[in-house]
């Protein structure tokens, strides 16, 4: 009878966490279960040559688009507070946006050949990139918006929807056409638009409309986005990097295999990536609140990273039959890849808790200084563990940089934010 009550009391107390991390978690399909099921249609090789082409969104994408989105919790919620409206907040990250859109636009042409070379895509997927990287900024911009207005429900039933309208799009292309590249990447467009006008409602249009532009608080925005444009450059690096020096060593059909092991990785990233998300808005809020913050460290820490431990332990050995069952063989290799990605995703997870407490104490200059010692790391690894051994000497190198990482994480938060609000 102890242990129903103590359920039933976890239960209460988390489940509007439980709720959000369960629709998150769906949600992240977007971007996690699209590669995982194309692998199950495309030979190694040319999975391999959709994740360079990713790889290529992808560093805009981060650079430029997701590097304003914690910015933008920030303030909004700032703003939020102050006058019920986060209409200066979203207006100065429009134009941020725009700007990030023109120039991604404008390398795709100047650079084609290069990305084509690089990518081995046509001409025709290279210029479909453009597509990608435009719904990524749309998918961006609606969940800063609904996060900023602390509606991280709704929040996370975007991420599902959206995520829902890929899956029946990919198993409409398999029976009706047949799966291609370029009928793929028009789904990363497709998939946010029409999961966003059916989700923003009349009340938040009213909180962010008419849109109104500012120049101190672009300013500030701008200010905040380019510290997290410095951290965002390196933790791109980081992610995609790997792929830079298998480009160098491996064929494209171990890039595939690689890349199938760390799109597993990248899921438990994502959902561990939760966290962050969801508790940026009540740290924010409460960075005052010593007895907030020591349950937040104390309490939720340990008992949501135990639970990440038992959920990773059973992937561990769940991945192997899935990989079996799924692809028939082709992409076995990829199960010893992300079993030794995971450690470095437990040590990223730990990370993860500081993470809201140093955004909200503007120490974004020290948190992306890390994510630079990093990625420095972890491709001077690459290059030296992948000519020795291939691409299982990347998932090695990589998971040693979590770990790094989140040494220096924890040392600096003991050193340099715990006297400051505990």
């Amino acid at each position: 009878m102890q242990i129903i009550k103590w359920v039933k009391n976890e239960w209460t107390q988390g489940k509007t966490l439980i709720s959000y991390g369960t629709l998150k978690a769906g949600g992240l399909g977007f971007s996690f279960l699209i590669p995982i099921l194309l692998a199950a249609f495309l030979t190694p090789e040319v999975l391999g040559i959709y994740s360079l082409g990713m790889m290529i969104v992808y560093l805009f994408n981060t650079v430029t688009v997701l590097s304003s989105s914690s910015p933008t919790v920030i303030y909004g919620i700032e703003e939020l507070s102050e006058s019920n409206t986060i209409a200066r907040t979203i207006t100065s990250r429009s134009v941020i946006l725009l700007i990030a859109s023109v120039i991604f636009i404008a390398a795709v042409f100047l650079l084609k050949n290069q990305i084509i070379s690089f990518t081995q895509l046509t001409r025709l997927q290279t210029y479909l990139l453009i597509l990608v990287f435009i719904g990524k900024t749309v998918e961006s911009f609606i969940t800063g918006i609904l996060i900023s207005l602390n509606q991280r429900i709704r929040e996370s039933i975007f991420q599902f929807v959206t995520s829902i309208i890929s899956l029946v799009y990919i198993i409409l292309l398999h029976f009706l056409g047949g799966i291609s590249l370029e009928r793929v990447f028009p789904i990363f467009f497709i998939s946010p638009v029409i999961a966003g006008c059916f989700l923003i409602s009349k009340n938040q249009y009213q909180k962010i409309l008419p849109l109104t532009y500012s120049k101190d608080n672009f300013l500030k925005l701008l200010h905040y986005t380019r510290w997290m444009a410095i951290g965002g450059t390196a933790l791109y690096f980081l992610n995609w990097g790997d792929n830079i020096i298998l480009r160098k060593f491996s064929s494209m059909e171990d890039i595939g295999v690689y890349n199938l092991g760390y799109q597993f990785f990248k899921g438990i990233i994502m959902i561990f990536s939760i966290i962050n998300i969801y508790f940026l808005p009540f740290i924010s809020q409460h960075i005052d609140d010593k007895v907030k913050i020591k349950n937040y460290l104390l309490i939720k820490r340990t008992k949501l990273f135990l639970t990440g431990a038992i959920f990773s332990g059973c992937l561990f050995f769940a991945i192997p039959l899935f990989v079996e069952v799924i692809y028939k063989g082709h992409y076995q290799a990829s199960v010893l890849v992300f079993r030794i990605l995971l450690a470095g995703a437990l040590c990223s997870f730990f990370g993860m808790f500081y993470n809201p407490i140093f955004n909200s104490l503007k120490k974004f200059s020290a948190l992306q200084t890390i994510i630079v010692f990093g990625v420095i790391t972890n491709l001077a690894l690459d290059y030296i563990f992948v000519r020795q051994i291939g691409f299982i000497g990347a998932a090695i190198a990589t998971s040693l940089s979590y770990f790094l990482m989140t040494a220096i994480k924890v040392y600096y938060f003991r050193k340099h934010c715990k006297p400051l609000i505990i």
